[in-house]
């Protein structure tokens, strides 16, 4: 299944619960209203296409030539470009070469390559946890040679440290993401233990970095998307108001809140 088709597929996928568990009514509005390509989102589809296949990005992929458009000579140069380069996305030299250095350190990389060199990539699954049907597509699937699924995550300078993702990792819910293409695999028939991350940072010298999750984090993922799952259908049946609710309790005084106040 093309990555397209995977994202116009009904079924609710970990971004889906991500946003959930921040408003029910969020996670609504994004569902139907998906985000345009942004500059990061580029970025991080570009990464994983030169990782996962390298020999083939540039039939994915149009390397702009470096012209000066506002010259009639750019111009016709740009307009012989754009032809050729038919419905492939468009980036620059500095793109590619980014591009192609995080694939190359990523291959590099002992543990990496062993988990790249022995994956099936971006397999979609379906399934349904409750009553809700659901979709998941790891980038590495692993399952058959080490029981461990795989994902490849873009990381700024010196973020591809794991005291850097581990606070990402509980800020962004990433852990909904592994709970969910763990829980759904197991549901599909694959015997799947572990769960890691290439990390690789998006500037020189392009620093790669493997994560596994301990068995308490995955056990967490998979509950907390159980209970993302609840608050979902709570909400489709009108159970739960619109927008973060009300009723909600009075707001008190964290004990870390008094002590950066310096408060007693």
């Amino acid at each position: 299944m093309s990555l397209q088709d995977y994202h116009a597929h009904p079924a609710m996928s970990a971004h889906n619960l991500m946003d959930v568990q921040t408003s029910p009514q969020l996670a609504s509005y994004n569902k139907s209203h998906p985000k345009e390509m942004t500059g990061p989102m580029l970025r991080g589809h570009i990464i994983h296409d030169a990782v996962e296949d390298w020999p083939g990005f540039h039939e994915k992929y149009a390397v702009a030539p470096e012209v000066d458009r506002r010259t009639k000579e750019g111009k016709e140069k740009w307009k012989i470009f754009e032809e050729a380069s038919g419905d492939r996305t468009v980036i620059t030299k500095t793109q590619e070469a980014m591009a192609q250095s995080c694939s190359y350190q990523a291959w590099e990389h002992p543990e990496a390559r062993l988990f790249l060199e022995n994956a099936k990539f971006e397999k979609s699954g379906f399934g349904q946890v409750l009553q809700t049907r659901v979709k998941a597509r790891p980038d590495l699937d692993c399952s058959k040679f080490s029981g461990d699924l795989v994902d490849i995550k873009s990381r700024q300078l010196g973020q591809a440290h794991q005291d850097a993702w581990l606070k990402d990792f509980f800020h962004w819910k990433t852990y909904i993401q592994a709970g969910l293409q763990v829980e759904l695999w197991r549901q599909l028939g694959y015997t799947v233990n572990g769960y890691y991350y290439i990390l690789i940072e998006h500037e020189p010298p392009y620093q790669v970095n493997v994560i596994g999750l301990d068995k308490e984090w995955i056990e967490i993922g998979i509950t907390e998307v159980y209970r993302a799952v609840q608050l979902w259908q709570r909400w489709e049946s009108n159970v739960m108001p619109t927008g973060y609710g009300t009723g909600h309790d009075l707001m008190t005084v964290p004990q870390w809140m008094m002590n950066r106040l310096q408060y007693p």
